[in-house]
């Protein structure tokens, strides 16, 4: 959306992105409004040795390109390190670096050599910007320093509700959980929910679990649930794009995650009018409030979550008037201009850079 903002607003914008995301029709957009598209492989074992000897690199064109902004989108704040080209190419780069970081979480940054590699880099930073305090907090502690350039921003949502979904009418009164994450358990910790699920307490209620996602733990979390005998309260759904679709049917979001920055399918689930049961990751517990717009588990042990799952529980007739809470929240939270801030944010860096 950012990039789209500032083609309409007569920059000229360029993406390096893997070839994959190149050839998705969501950029179709961007290519009619003039965006040029730099398109780079993985690195294989080759590349990678020689792109850590200095001998290879896969942003040469962006270097010809020579932009006035360089502008990084990072996963967690230690990608770069891994990817020793674009290591290199940012450290040669005189241009102003904005550095977009979308998730942390305690032990991603290991060790004094990736520190030492990385600290420049953010130390020298036109302008970081992270989509939760407590993100921003950690990244300062990770490198025992203070980083002043940075700012809080969350990301936009693909489609803003004006009002929260009707609440979901069941006349089988069956409480219809969703998580909407991606199947990785190492992060998303959906195994662990299934374990608070399994218990004597549960097999005598009417609920339903649907996972919604993809990713490489699918086969895994099948195996959980025949293992902790879920197969009839869990289902493992899939990708669904349509965020309304989902909530539609749902009444409450389950998200238990140990790396989050502010996740949007928190943001997107409270837009829908849907209160959540999460933990303190990330921003999530800057935004959904416990008891208002939902419940936050205060840890990642399994007795812990399953004492908030049955404090939830027990509060079930509060859950409608807590996801209309939750939409005004995620309402004011995001704001409507929030393209044209990032915009204003990343480009007022070359005013600031070059009087």
């Amino acid at each position: 959306m950012f990039a789209l903002e500032a083609l309409r607003a007569g920059h000229a914008v360029a993406v390096g992105l893997p070839v994959l995301f190149a050839q998705s029709e969501e950029l179709d957009e961007f290519r009619r409004l003039g965006g040029v598209l730099f398109p780079y492989q993985p690195l294989n074992w080759l590349m990678r040795r020689m792109a850590s000897q200095g001998c290879y690199s896969r942003f040469g064109k962006m270097r010809q390109w020579a932009p006035d902004i360089l502008c990084v989108s990072l996963g967690a704040p230690c990608d770069i390190f891994w990817q020793k080209d674009l290591l290199t190419f940012l450290r040669k780069n005189i241009t102003p670096q904005v550095y977009i970081v979308q998730c942390n979480a305690e032990g991603i940054i290991k060790g004094d050599h990736q520190r030492k590699a990385l600290h420049p880099l953010y130390a020298n930073a036109a302008k970081i910007i992270c989509v939760s305090h407590a993100n921003a907090l950690l990244l300062e502690r990770q490198f025992a320093s203070r980083l002043p350039n940075t700012i809080i921003l969350p990301n936009p949502i693909r489609s803003r509700l004006e009002r929260p979904l009707p609440w979901p009418d069941d006349k089988s009164d069956m409480v219809r959980f969703a998580t909407v994450a991606r199947y990785e358990v190492e992060c998303k910790c959906q195994d662990q929910i299934l374990e608070a699920f399994a218990t004597s307490a549960w097999n005598s209620r009417n609920w339903h679990l649907d996972l919604f996602g993809g990713g490489p733990d699918k086969t895994y979390l099948q195996d959980l649930i025949s293992y902790y005998g879920l197969e009839n309260n869990v289902t493992i759904k899939g990708y669904e794009r349509d965020i309304k679709k989902i909530w539609s049917g749902h009444h409450i979001h389950i998200l238990i995650s140990r790396a989050e920055g502010l996740t949007l399918a928190l943001i997107e689930s409270m837009f829908c009018g849907r209160p959540a049961i999460i933990n303190r990751a990330g921003g999530n517990h800057e935004l959904s409030r416990d008891g208002l717009d939902g419940f936050i588990s205060p840890g990642l042990d399994l007795e812990v979550i399953q004492a908030t799952l049955e404090r939830a529980w027990a509060s079930r007739g509060k859950w409608k008037d807590m996801g209309e809470s939750a939409f005004l929240r995620a309402n004011g939270w995001v704001p409507k201009d929030l393209s044209v801030r990032l915009l204003e944010t990343i480009t007022g860096t070359i005013k600031r850079t070059y009087p």
